[in-house]
């Protein structure tokens, strides 16, 4: 990539059938970008209908007060996962979307031999929820984070209305260049306005947060992220899916979520051709018939 060096003072916005490696360059130079209308209307109002029964029955914050951040994540947030379970037109529509694969490809293939899924959930921000605390995505990974290449590949999406008043993401343009230690000022932070179906999309190193919800309304984005395939995902996805779910899903889908062996960079010869993570019996577990009889 021929990265630029000056961001701009907001996001830049471009077609979701952009060019990957100009989507990718503007993404090293600023952090992210939105890529308007990645989903379809018809693609949105499938996902909500599938997740609503999901959201109706998971109250916001966490059920455990004692063990988990609700300042963080928020009390008043509904956050579920389990989502290629629960909606299989986020899988067929979000998560293998061609824009976004390519993309993880032109980013993260330079530093692993594949990626998968680290995490999807909704993040509906409801009435009244503050302004979550700016952070960068990387952190979960602290030390591969001092490396100072790209991780993860985070995408927020719009299943509603996303605007400032609602609690939009706020980002620090230019701040996935800042060193670690850097501290964050609020003042930098820029609100990003979606239409529905619009994504934004950044790097796991830039520094962002949930707006603050001024509005009797709820916020609904719905969240997924690539991850080198070197690092543990966020979410304990297989678990979430299951393997009767997994069966019926795509092959490069299950690859994403977990259901495969991951196989490493580019030798073709010796020790280095033969070594994979995440095994099972020295076999691809896409291939494990008992599991997956759907091919």
């Amino acid at each position: 990539m021929n990265a630029r060096v000056t961001p701009t003072a907001d996001l830049e916005r471009l077609p979701a059938d952009a060019d990957p490696v100009k989507i990718a360059d503007l993404m090293a130079r600023d952090g992210g970008l939105v890529l308007e209308a990645l989903l379809s209307r018809s693609d949105i109002d499938l996902i909500n209908s599938e997740l609503q029964p999901f959201v109706d029955e998971r109250p916001p914050g966490y059920r455990d007060h004692h063990l988990d951040d609700d300042d963080f994540y928020g009390a008043n947030t509904v956050r579920i996962q389990g989502l290629a379970r629960k909606s299989r037109t986020f899988v067929d529509s979000l998560l293998l979307h061609p824009a976004l694969l390519a993309l993880a490809d032109t980013v993260l293939l330079p530093y692993c031999g594949d990626y998968w899924m680290s995490q999807a959930e909704t993040i509906f921000i409801g009435p009244g929820n503050p302004a979550q605390e700016l952070h960068r995505d990387d952190l979960n990974w602290a030390f591969a984070a001092q490396l100072r290449f790209p991780l993860q590949i985070s995408v927020l999406t719009a299943l509603g209305e996303y605007t400032p008043e609602i609690g939009s993401t706020m980002v620090v343009p230019g701040s996935h260049l800042w060193p670690l230690d850097r501290e964050f000022d609020v003042a930098d932070a820029r609100p990003v306005d979606l239409q529905p179906g619009d994504s934004l999309v950044y790097l796991g190193n830039l520094v962002h947060g949930g707006g603050h919800n001024t509005t009797d309304r709820w916020r609904r984005g719905l969240y997924v992220s690539y991850l080198v395939g070197w690092l543990t995902p966020e979410e304990a996805v297989p678990v979430g899916v299951g393997n009767d779910v997994a069966a019926t899903l795509p092959r490069r889908a299950r690859e994403l979520l977990g259901f495969s062996n991951l196989r490493q960079p580019s030798d073709t010869t010796g020790a280095g051709a033969a070594l994979q993570l995440w095994q099972l019996d020295a076999d691809d577990l896409a291939r494990n018939k008992a599991s997956f009889h759907h091919r």
